[in-house]
């Protein structure tokens, strides 16, 4: 056998294809491989390929792939071929509609890979499959321009959102004009689709976005039309109906159907479903408005609600519209020296004296005054822009301690307390960002406690535990905190390098209230020391609290006992008075 130099290009084509499709027989996927001409040399043939194009591997050869693509979608389909081509390694991901010999149009979502620097696949290999049950409407014959159904008459999946807007637009329109003629716009959004993406990587996070495609697809009816608009969302046009009823029941159907496990790859996958949901009960002149509705209605469920479903309300565009303003407000609050730092004392509950602070962030506005963080904190999250801000948090706290230890403090300093948001967790350069906080104040690192929740870091845990062990590796603690509040505490204990737990208030307000209260905070503190790790308790506000506390040997606590918050003066005065607290 000659070596491969002596193999004519098509032959190794032919062979790469071969291989390919033996890997992928039973998957229902056509695998193509296409030249950067967009010319066809290999198509694997077989079932999948007689439900999707009717064309046997010989006669696919003889097609350009362009000439099965629906007119309508053809110039995005080249468009994103032609990117393809120019990025060696590049993947794509297209939906269209392609011709079936006997049977008219069939939707279908084509995965490309650019592999023509391969040295024996030299191709763009694709891919292809149906998304839609070639019996159902999707599949109808073709037919004329002026005889082809709206958009919203078939159940197409569409990547693109302003193919969905526009099959809104076309509801929006018939619901106007006829009040018997109603519609419900459903937003779908895969709970930890990031995560899974950052996990395993984008081949496994599509088959999990094309498999809830398929259970979507499941649930719905001729007339109803499904989009898929990537990273973990779908629409949902609900045709013929704006009862907020029968779309909640629907949307009950949607998260039982994917919240089923998904299998990928010898991967096992467990997700969730949230959904917004918005009715035509409300006259809407475009699509857009009834998508930017269903939109909110997603935002409330996401933080708000235990079924993690909500309809469209009035009173979220007032909600919206407040959260926007805040939001402008903070962008001038970081810009234009607004934030301030208050610090909570942290005393040893055998001898009272002051070991620590937390720092709890304010915003004074110029015009409201103090603004607390549970009234601006969603809105920084949910923008992202509590990166920046926790970013400056870090800087003052670490900087004012530095100061405070060398002026008071410099046999016995104190450490500070810092909150991390689950956002800055997803943020490469958090560890950077803490060494030069730490190296810039001249903060010994050791004195820098960073407070993260189990909850903060449940969509990014994978990343996370890089970053906390990179943060431990600069010498700087980590605390657990709001300890019992989430739902699998006693595994992120051992999973994640924690050095303080701290007992979330609840549990301390209830001491010598409930019966056994008192039995579950002194296991957590035996677990807590078990561990090695100190325990440290929060919302004390009672002397009984603080003895029961101390005589089950917690370590330190902070509270309303001990003091409020302070502005720094008064929290210098605080450590240059160095009495018991």
């Amino acid at each position: 056998m000659g070596n491969a130099s002596e193999i004519d290009e098509t032959t190794l084509l032919n062979i790469a294809g071969r291989w390919l499709h033996a890997l992928t027989e039973g998957s229902g996927d056509v695998v193509t491989l296409v030249d950067a001409h967009g010319r066809v040399q290999y198509s694997s043939s077989g079932a999948s390929a007689q439900e999707l194009t009717g064309l046997d591997g010989a006669e696919a050869t003889r097609v350009r792939p362009a000439d099965l693509v629906h007119p309508e979608d053809r110039d995005r389909a080249v468009a994103a071929f032609r990117q393809l081509v120019l990025r060696p390694g590049a993947r794509a991901t297209v939906e269209v509609r392609l011709r079936h010999k006997d049977r008219g149009w069939i939707a279908a979502r084509a995965h490309g890979y650019n592999r023509l620097e391969d040295p024996v696949v030299r191709a763009i290999v694709v891919h292809t499959r149906a998304v839609a049950r070639a019996e159902g409407p999707v599949a109808a014959a073709e037919e004329t321009a002026s005889q082809r159904p709206l958009p919203s008459e078939a159940p197409l999946a569409q990547r693109a959102n302003s193919a969905f807007i526009e099959v809104l637009s076309r509801a929006c329109e018939r619901a106007r004009v006829d009040p018997n003629s109603g519609f419900s716009v459903l937003l779908v959004e895969l709970e930890n689709f990031k995560m899974l993406l950052g996990t395993y990587g984008d081949v496994v996070a599509g088959e999990v976005q094309n498999e809830a495609s398929r259970r979507l697809a499941e649930l719905l009816g001729e007339g109803d039309v499904l989009a898929d608009l990537g990273a973990g969302e779908f629409g949902v046009l609900l045709s013929g109906s704006r009862d907020q009823v029968v779309a909640s029941k629907l949307a009950d159907r949607i998260q039982q159907a994917l919240a089923a496990r998904y299998r990928v790859r010898d991967v096992v996958i467990a997700s969730s479903a949230v959904v917004g949901i918005a009715t035509s009960e409300r006259t809407y002149a475009r699509g857009e408005l009834a998508l930017q509705d269903a939109s909110l209605a997603l935002n409330r469920a996401r933080v708000t609600t235990k079924r993690r479903r909500a309809v469209f309300q009035t009173s979220m565009r007032v909600e919206d519209t407040r959260r926007m303003a805040m939001l402008g407000g903070l962008h001038g609050a970081l810009q234009g020296n607004q934030l301030r730092l208050h610090y909570q004392p942290i005393v040893t509950l055998a001898s009272r004296q002051l070991v620590g602070f937390e720092a709890l962030l304010r915003w004074e506005h110029p015009n409201q005054g103090f603004i607390m963080p549970g009234d601006f904190i969603p809105a920084a999250e949910e923008s992202g822009l509590i990166v920046p801000i926790g970013a400056w948090v870090l800087k003052e706290a670490t900087r004012q301690m530095a100061e405070w230890n060398a002026r008071f403090r410099p046999n016995d300093p104190l450490y500070v307390s810092v909150n991390v948001s689950g956002k800055q967790f997803v943020e490469d350069d958090l560890a950077a960002q803490i060494e030069s906080a730490v190296s810039t104040s001249q903060l010994a690192p050791d004195r820098l406690k960073l407070e993260i929740t189990e909850t903060s870091i449940i969509d990014q845990q994978a990343s996370a535990v890089l970053v906390l062990h990179a943060v431990k590796a600069l010498g700087v603690k980590i605390s657990l905190d709001d300890f019992g509040t989430g739902y699998s505490s006693f595994n992120y204990l051992h999973q994640l390098p924690y050095d303080t737990l701290k007992i979330d208030r609840s549990f301390v307000s209830r001491l010598g209230e409930a019966e056994g209260n008192a039995e579950i905070v002194h296991a957590i503190i035996v677990l807590a020391h078990n561990l090695r790790m100190e325990v440290v308790a929060e919302g004390v506000e009672t002397e009984r609290q603080a003895d029961e506390l101390r005589n089950m040997w917690c370590d330190s606590a902070q509270g309303y006992f001990f003091g409020r918050p302070l502005d720094p003066l008064r929290a210098a005065e605080v450590i240059a008075a160095g009495q018991p607290l």
